[in-house]
């Protein structure tokens, strides 16, 4: 059967939603200040809130953080979720708990961390990590595509290149190694075809869905990673005020990385020609949290993703993530999670991958 076509694509992305109507309606009111009051009159505050629209004038219809839950349902296993933008939407400022990477695949957007914000045109992306307090005003009909990635999957899936020395590597690395951390990476790719198309073929896999395509979307993801590592330097923007540079501190970062099930305080210190007591309290002023803190941070993510995406015995995986005892793995990740690794992988049932229109 054959697929989508480009133009049929474009057809989907520039269909409004109820939810991008409403928005349109909303910020056409918005323009006319004498009638905008009128305007709050005539809506259902409660259907507002059960539909999850945001009015900005109601506090409590406006969401400051979404956890991986909100977008990566229980009943899902994978990692990386891909939606439309609603145009429209209000800019509200937001934290999320997963890296998200958005395209201007046509039109424009305005995005703003802390108080400083970028004019985004197409063929840009941009990257944002974790809990990062940002926003994102598309005001008409431009066609954003956005990108949700796990934690835990940004590591795994994308493994080989977050072993090398490279702006992405270091991105992902600055989440595990600065209270702070590089908080975007903005990118000009406009006029090259390869990205455009990338993303064209990224949203017509997920709409689509045939067999395998979530290893289809996973593959695509990172094709765009290594198009991103090709553009030139002059291409790649960072934040005006990155994290501090440590070279010795993504050194360690990346030695953990590469050696979660193994990695002690010692083994560590040793690697860098360290004593335990330096090395443990480096890791503390570059991240806030201890040694054990942080290793067991890694683990128990490894654990999740062994627990969503194979069939092996816990027992297994808590050898496979570094514990001698799975007694002692089912407490910590107990303490962890909230629920037993067994309570931890019912809940998390094979689903897939979505764009949502």
């Amino acid at each position: 059967m054959d697929g989508l076509n480009d133009a049929q694509l474009m057809e989907r992305l520039h269909t409004l939603n109820e939810s991008e109507l409403f928005y349109r309606r909303y910020r056409l009111a918005k323009s006319s200040p004498d009638l905008f009051d009128a305007y709050l009159q005539t809506l259902d505050r409660e259907q507002v809130r059960r539909l999850d629209l945001i009015v900005p004038e109601w506090p409590d219809t406006v969401p400051t953080e979404y956890q991986e839950d909100s977008y990566f349902p229980r009943s899902q296993t994978e990692g990386i979720h891909v939606f439309k933008h609603n145009c429209f939407t209000p800019a509200i400022a937001h934290r999320h708990n997963f890296f998200e990477m958005f395209f201007v695949l046509e039109g424009r957007c305005v995005h703003q961390v802390r108080d400083s914000h970028a004019v985004l045109s197409p063929g840009d992306l941009c990257m944002i990590r974790p809990n990062v307090i940002h926003s994102l005003d598309v005001s008409d009909e431009s066609v954003i595509i956005d990108v949700l990635i796990r934690k835990s999957t940004f590591r795994h899936y994308f493994y080989s290149i977050l072993q090398g020395d490279n702006l992405l590597a270091n991105f992902f690395l600055s989440t595990l190694c600065s209270k702070r951390g590089i908080d975007y990476l903005l990118f000009h790719a406009g006029g090259e075809e390869s990205m455009h198309r990338a993303f064209v073929e990224l949203c017509i896999e997920c709409l689509e869905q045939h067999d395998y395509y979530s290893v289809m979307v996973n593959a695509i993801v990172s094709r765009i990673f290594v198009l991103l590592l090709r553009l030139r330097p002059e291409q790649c923007q960072l934040p005006g005020d990155p994290m501090e540079k440590s070279d010795t501190v993504l050194q360690i970062a990346r030695y953990l990385n590469a050696n979660t099930a193994s990695a002690t305080l010692g083994s560590l210190a040793e690697q860098f020609h360290y004593s335990p007591e330096y090395a443990s309290r480096l890791i503390k002023q570059a991240t806030g949290r201890t040694f054990i803190q942080l290793l067991t941070t890694l683990r128990m993510e490894n654990a999740e993703r062994m627990l969503r995406d194979t069939s092996l015995p816990i027992t297994d995986i808590a050898s496979a993530v570094g514990y001698e005892s799975s007694e002692h793995f089912i407490r910590t990740f107990r303490k962890y999670a909230g629920l037993t690794p067994s309570g931890y992988r019912h809940k998390n049932r094979p689903g897939g991958i979505g764009l949502a229109l």
